[in-house]
């Protein structure tokens, strides 16, 4: 569960003060699939980036009462130098996994990532969509309770896009959470459970999935 009551995080550019986020007063239970939604610069990323506990909010307060698994956390831990194996055991015992855990996901892992042939390659010769499938295959593996994805879920072709799909239901039949940042409404639509969107760092709307594309697609065309 993530409660919040959030004013912001305050950006300093030529002396006058940006609030990334502003008044966000949000609840996501257990089980539910939320969808954030919004323009580019809008907060999306950063209330993700809060919740995973990367950034500290300026004022106001949140609550995690589960353990937070985050694609964002899993690229920034990323070792370029080190092979995609040393990073999965590397990320999972941050993530609080035993040796036998991790070996016991390992398989699952790469077969997720379609990275078989490349197991014991570095990261750093990995193309972009490579490492964001990794990301994402160690986020839900090693995902106790709550995933964050930050439009990764898009990363690949429709073979990977079914996976990911597969999975976030599974999650949810688990009764673990799933925040999901996102700019394609179709996924959104049929993946959340509720919506939250977001303008300049506002909260403008949070209720049905539909209706707040329709709040959002109504703001769009203003």
């Amino acid at each position: 569960m993530f409660r919040a009551m959030i004013n912001g995080i305050g950006n300093l550019l030529k002396h006058k003060t940006i609030c990334a986020l502003d008044k966000i007063d949000l609840c996501i239970n257990k089980g539910e699939i939320l969808g954030i939604i919004g323009p580019n610069g809008s907060g999306k990323s950063t209330l993700l980036r809060i919740i995973a506990g990367i950034y500290k909010p300026t004022s106001g307060t949140f609550q995690v009462k589960d353990k937070v698994a985050s694609v964002l956390q899993t690229k920034i831990v990323n070792f370029w130098e080190l092979s995609i194996k040393q990073n999965i055991f590397l990320f999972g015992a941050i993530m609080g996994l035993s040796r036998k855990e991790i070996c016991e996901k390992y398989d699952k892992i790469i077969d997720l990532a379609g990275l078989s042939e490349f197991a014991n390659a570095e990261v750093r010769v990995l193309s972009e969509g490579m490492k964001d499938r990794l990301a994402f295959a160690i986020s839900v593996e090693t995902a106790r309770d709550i995933l964050l994805l930050d439009e990764l879920v898009l990363a690949g072709d429709n073979k990977f896009r079914e996976k990911c799909f597969k999975i976030l239901m599974q999650f949810k039949r688990e009764q673990k959470t799933v925040i999901l940042a996102s700019h394609d409404l179709g996924d959104v639509n049929e993946l959340c459970d509720r919506a939250l969107l977001l303008n300049n760092g506002k909260a403008i709307a949070l209720g049905k999935t539909k209706e707040v594309i329709g709040t959002y697609l109504k703001l769009l065309e203003r």
